[in-house]
């Protein structure tokens, strides 16, 4: 099955801010490896969709955290997650809260990143986060 432009822009979307965390990519090397994208270059609403999130979610990061770290088992820190778990519930984060898209899509499409890009019990744990603060 084909991936729809969304999940694109989604997953580039989280691979600039996995990026970010890990080595402070700027914000101008994030907006270009997503322009150089083939197939959100065919679509500017997917496009804009992407940037929109690494913006809005870098504009956002500290806020989101403090959201995300209240839900962690106690004891628990949020560098205390892996990076690519960290981008993949920032990512979600922005859109919980800032987009009208439905909860339980943004959810699941977290889920299917962390399946794609974390270890295999990741995306319960992930779903479990995301579940209390939507």
């Amino acid at each position: 099955m084909e991936k729809t432009h969304r999940k694109i822009a989604r997953e580039q979307a989280t691979i600039c801010i996995y990026q970010n965390l890990l080595v402070g990519t700027s914000l101008d090397e994030m907006r270009t490896y997503i322009s150089e994208n083939e197939k959100l270059s065919t679509s500017e609403d997917s496009l804009n969709f992407a940037l929109w999130l690494v913006e809005t979610t870098l504009q956002n990061k500290e806020s989101y955290q403090k959201l995300l770290e209240k839900h962690l088992k106690k004891g628990w820190t949020f560098e205390r997650l892996s990076v690519m778990e960290r981008a993949i519930l920032l990512i979600a984060a922005c859109e919980l809260l800032e987009s009208d898209l439905p909860k339980t899509i943004v959810i699941n499409e977290a889920v299917v990143n962390a399946k794609k890009f974390c270890d295999d019990e990741s995306y319960k744990f992930i779903n479990g986060i995301l579940g209390h603060i939507a």
